[in-house]
């Protein structure tokens, strides 16, 4: 009787241990635009957004700044990834606000932990810093608030693309901001409000192009 017992018990431990593995898979997504087609992404608003020719490059081009007039103050204007919800990830892209180098406050925002369109965070990346430029934020049904951790250095000074890593750690809440130097974050947060969500990226108020999506991440099933 007590070898079944410790049998059945070593079961239950094995059944348990592959449902636990079986429920949280890695999923890889790769965007670079060379096909023109833009069926992996989803905009606010579909007229503002087409995919452009720079050279022998093609990118994601935001090429209409958002109406803000909204009851809460927050992002507007993003396109988020169809069919992508993670929990941990990291990403790398590359990204460029077309607006002139002279405006103080020029962004570009990529949009993670999307519940919707008044529940998310954001990285704004910008050539200045106060508390909502250059700055990690969270829509949480009200005006946008800053998380950031400490202060930020401003990197978004031309019209040139620049490598971008953000890293998503869900138990420890800890969100990373990479600019160009992947060797240390140009920002850092810690929150844990949303535990998954979508990805997106675009801009605040400016017009802003977007290429070479990698990300891996963690999902549920």
């Amino acid at each position: 009787m007590k070898n079944n017992l410790i049998i059945l018990s070593v079961i239950i431990l094995l059944f348990s241990a592959s449902v636990n593995f079986s429920q949280t898979k890695l999923k890889e997504f790769f965007e670079n635009f060379e096909n023109p087609i833009t069926e992996n992404w989803q905009p606010n608003d579909p007229e503002k957004w087409e995919v452009v020719k720079e050279g022998n490059n093609y990118y994601y081009h935001l090429k209409t700044p958002a109406d803000l007039n909204t009851p809460i103050r927050r992002p507007v204007e993003f396109s988020l990834i169809r069919d992508l919800e993670v929990t941990d990830f990291t990403m790398t892209l590359k990204a460029k606000c077309l607006r002139t180098v002279e405006r103080k406050g020029r962004d570009v925002i990529i949009v993670f932990g999307y519940q919707d369109d008044t529940h998310f965070y954001y990285a704004h990346i910008s050539n200045i810093h106060d508390r909502s430029h250059n700055s990690i934020l969270i829509v949480n049904g009200e005006d946008r608030k800053p998380i950031l951790s400490g202060e930020s250095i401003p990197r978004l000074k031309d019209k040139e693309f620049h490598n971008i890593r953000i890293r998503r750690h869900i138990e420890s809440g800890l969100i990373e901001v990479y600019i160009d130097d992947f060797e240390f974050p140009v920002m850092t947060a810690v929150d844990k409000t949303f535990k998954s969500g979508r990805i997106g990226v675009g801009s605040f108020d400016d017009t802003a192009g977007f290429d070479d999506f990698k990300i891996i991440g963690k999902i549920k099933e």
